[in-house]
């Protein structure tokens, strides 16, 4: 049997990226210097407090007491999508970007003059032109949302702030390696924001946001903890924070548009969540998306290995992510296969 979780936030390691008030407003408060837990999550918001613990971009929530490994083992039947208390009661946008107002770090607030170009080798400026290159899809990826949710208010006016935040990182990353003495072709920029067409399926583009904002949120931490030059480490956990944040917000509209549906579509679209998620277990070869190709593309050249995340370490953590999402608890990629398939059947009946 499980026992209770005892939610905490150690100040020292937040960075007040707003994750987890974007998943559980009503036990997270980012009022202060630092995240805190007001009040410990009800039965309906553990799932999300639980989701705000695995896309924290610094580890920062812990839980006092572990639970019980055994509840975690993958259920033969795929429990009803729950929400959070009042879910549905008002439009996503008026929570989510008010929150995203309160910890958005200023682009004047940027000390630029404590750039050391000396601590900017060759091999770290690899890692942060793919990094700048990747981040270029955005510009794309915000057309094809507004087309795919042209009868979403909530979402299209959220996709505004997404893109916003997101165009803010290509240009910091440039202009960081403009300043570390990085010559750039003239149509850097214009290349990367080619970006691949969407599936179908809703639910599905959605979990693929979560899956790749996660993905990039944790190679930016990487990056934040191990680039010698220390102005880029500190843009490294500003991104970091932001990709979090979006990741949280992507799954709260994922889990409202499955609440919302009819049992037996909601029941194929978790199907489709979960084939995204093998996809992307698949490696680049399965999926096009640009963040999945940028930490290929790092994997496969040695030169900057020591300042990005493996792909490997963070695979876990996106299934638990995706799991909790899709109310199919996991603990790894060898319980994905055996969720579908059971999903599966579940859907055919």
């Amino acid at each position: 049997m499980s026992r209770s979780l005892g939610f905490r936030v150690e100040a020292p390691r937040c960075t007040r990226c707003g994750a987890c008030t974007a998943l559980c407003p009503g036990v997270f408060d980012v009022s202060g210097s630092a995240s805190r837990v007001v009040r410990q999550p009800t039965a309906g918001e553990r799932l999300f407090a639980e989701a705000a613990q695995w896309i924290c971009p610094t580890d920062a929530i812990r839980v006092d007491t572990a639970e019980e490994e055994e509840a975690w083992a993958v259920e033969p039947d795929v429990a009803p999508i729950g929400a959070l208390p009042n879910e549905g009661d008002s439009p996503l946008f008026a929570e989510l970007a008010p929150s995203a107002e309160r910890v958005r770090w200023a682009l004047e607030t940027l000390p630029w003059q404590e750039l050391d170009a000396k601590l900017a080798p060759q091999e770290l400026r690899v890692v942060v032109r793919e990094m700048a290159f990747s981040e270029n899809a955005t510009y794309s990826a915000t057309q094809r949302f507004l087309e795919a949710f042209y009868d979403d208010m909530d979402f299209s006016r959220w996709v505004a702030v997404w893109f916003y935040e997101e165009t803010r990182h290509p240009y910091v990353l440039v202009e960081w390696l403009r300043r570390a003495g990085e010559r750039l072709p003239p149509d850097f920029m214009l290349k990367g924001r080619v970006s691949t067409p969407f599936m179908r399926s809703i639910v599905g583009t959605l979990v693929t946001n979560v899956i790749s904002e996660v993905a990039a949120s944790q190679a930016y931490r990487r990056l934040g903890q191990s680039s010698p030059e220390p102005l880029l480490a500190r843009l490294a956990r500003l991104i970091a924070g932001d990709e979090a944040r979006h990741a949280a917000s992507f799954f709260r509209f994922a889990r409202r548009r499955l609440l919302t549906e009819p049992s037996d579509r909601a029941l194929r679209d978790r199907a489709r969540g979960l084939e995204v998620l093998q996809a992307w277990l698949g490696g680049a070869r399965s999926t096009t998306h640009p963040v999945a190709q940028m930490i290929e593309r790092l994997d496969s050249d040695a030169t900057g290995r020591s300042y990005y995340v493996d792909f490997r370490t963070i695979r876990s953590r996106v299934v638990r992510i995706i799991g909790l999402l899709l109310d199919i608890p996991m603990h790894g990629a060898q319980d994905v296969t055996v969720a579908l398939q059971r999903l599966l059947v579940q859907a055919r009946a």
